[in-house]
């Protein structure tokens, strides 16, 4: 399924802080979630309406809004087994507000 990617203004700030080759491998991901589909890339079930996009090392928390769009919360660089529980409390947070 196709979805439309939104992206926070927090979310904009994170990304242009990651290394070029990792902003380029989500802008990879989010383009394909947009041309081919939302099956062509990984994903996870964190919890409630949480979701993960897993790129190599760089994850990206989102939710589904209606209208097939995805609006992603937190992007960060994953640095444990497990997603920590204040980056979900942190998308949660910032994805309750939209």
């Amino acid at each position: 399924m196709i979805f439309k990617i939104e992206k926070l203004n927090a979310v904009i700030e994170e990304i242009s802080k990651l290394e070029q080759n990792q902003q380029d491998l989500l802008k990879i991901e989010y383009e394909t979630i947009e041309n081919k589909g939302i099956e062509f890339v990984k994903v996870k079930h964190l919890q409630n309406k949480i979701f993960e996009i897993k790129t190599k090392e760089i994850r990206s928390l989102f939710k589904y809004k209606s209208g097939k769009i995805i609006l992603i919360g937190v992007v960060f660089v994953k640095k444990t087994q497990k997603t920590p529980k204040e980056i979900i409390k942190l998308a949660k947070q910032r994805l309750k507000e939209v």
